[in-house]
């Protein structure tokens, strides 16, 4: 389908069923096999950022908790970790024993923890908070902002236009972050059905004569039709979208994993990525997202199922990267809208809340805790922590120290910078 925001395809591609790749209809022509010319040139160690969204509000008191202090039984029944639960961090904080397949990370030194994370005057909508920070438009508005963080910088990269899989993502939905009006990213779903499709069984010559048909339809409808902006642009984006999705799909078929991964959604997603990656394919921004964070109700029952599917999919994720050679410019980073309130509600889960911490990972970070610990004597009038960083200096350090990039263009000002690169 074709969004009505931003003219980019979404898995459903040319209209026609096909599931596939998505690019910016209204600003963008690719001539056919440039991406495989393209990527021959690109260089191949460029700076990677991956990043996980973790999505619902995840409750950092959960994940990283300050298991010393008796504010934390106070306030939380069952949902307190006690010293048995969690791995010591330092002499007061620890995370959760659920999350243990991220130790080694932690022990390597290649993990930091950013505590505290949030914004000045917190909303608590999920879908506003989100906006928030994917677009850094602090009013909340959705749909003001014209770009996302991540979109505004893959469409200012040189050569941009050029490299459509500079971004991918590997959902049905585009987030907002990777948007841009003149830039668009390829919502890759699943690896085997990321390319036109044909009826089942059939052969790779008919295939092929379908594809041609297809690509000399919309060639001829443009050259019938040239003052019709929409069949030229057709033309030229399906002809561009069949050549990316033939270079994607051979390399991924040459990818072969080093580990076994889990059984679970978050893994095949990874596993998408560290294929895109191990082959080359010159991505420079990577996103998945992982849901279910919204534990008003049960959340330890809930949590210990998401814990463990989300750190055995980042851990085999880094050890697969590692077998092939492929971590060393990589980085990745979690975050989640907010975090919970700090008082447990009746329903044995926590409501809506503030400051959480978020993940940072990868052989250049420089591992540890950073930020304020918790303070569950100073709340606000709500009842929630307190933020002590701001998210912007998070991003602004990964796009100044990892990205390289002009970081007052790219967020609209200027944020301190943080030491975890």
């Amino acid at each position: 389908m074709i969004s009505s925001r931003r003219g980019f395809f979404k898995n459903g591609l040319l209209m026609l069923g096909a599931s596939a790749l998505g690019l910016d209809m209204l600003n963008t022509a690719y001539p056919a096999g440039v991406l495989a010319e393209t990527l021959a040139q690109s260089p191949q160690n460029n700076n990677i950022l991956v990043i996980v969204q973790m999505a619902g509000g995840n409750d950092g008191l959960y994940a990283v908790a300050p298991y010393t202090d008796p504010l934390l039984a106070q306030n939380r029944p069952t949902l307190a970790l006690s010293a048995q639960d969690v791995i010591p961090l330092n002499s007061v904080m620890g995370l959760n024993k659920e999350l243990g397949a991220l130790q080694p990370l932690w022990e390597s030194g290649s993990m930091a923890v950013m505590q505290g994370v949030g914004y000045p005057d917190p909303i608590l909508s999920h879908f506003q908070s989100m906006y928030i920070w994917e677009s850094l438009d602090m009013t909340g508005q959705q749909g003001s902002a014209e770009y996302g963080w991540l979109g505004k910088y893959l469409s200012t990269l040189p050569n941009a236009q050029s490299q459509p899989l500079n971004g991918i993502e590997t959902g049905n939905q585009l987030p907002y972050a990777l948007q841009a009006p003149n830039f668009s990213v390829p919502a890759i779903a699943s690896a085997a059905n990321f390319k036109l499709q044909a009826p089942p069984q059939t052969s790779a010559a008919i295939e092929q004569t379908r594809t041609s048909a297809l690509l000399q339809l919309y060639t001829s409808f443009a050259q019938a039709n040239p003052q019709n902006t929409l069949s030229g642009l057709l033309s030229s984006v399906s002809a561009t979208t069949v050549s990316a999705t033939a270079d994607f799909d051979k390399a991924y078929a040459a990818y072969k994993p080093a580990i076994t991964y889990p059984q679970s959604t978050l893994s095949s997603q990874l596993q998408i990525v560290a294929g895109a990656i191990t082959q080359n394919l010159g991505v420079k921004v990577a996103y998945v997202i992982i849901g279910g964070f919204d534990t008003h109700v049960n959340a330890k029952e809930t949590l210990q199922k998401l814990y463990p599917e989300l750190a055995a999919a980042i851990a085999a994720f880094w050890q697969d990267l590692h077998a092939h050679g492929a971590d060393s410019n990589v980085l990745m980073m979690t975050w989640s809208e907010f975090g919970r309130r700090v008082k447990e509600n009746g329903g044995m889960g926590t409501d809506h809340g503030t400051a959480a911490p978020l993940f940072v990972f990868g052989p250049k970070v420089k591992g540890g805790l950073y930020g304020s610990n918790p303070d569950l004597s100073s709340l606000d009038t709500n009842g929630n922590l307190v933020y002590t960083t701001d998210f912007r200096s998070v991003y602004a350090t990964v796009l100044t120290k990892w990205a390289q990039a002009n970081t007052t263009s790219l967020l609209g000002g200027t944020y301190p910078l943080l030491n975890f690169l």
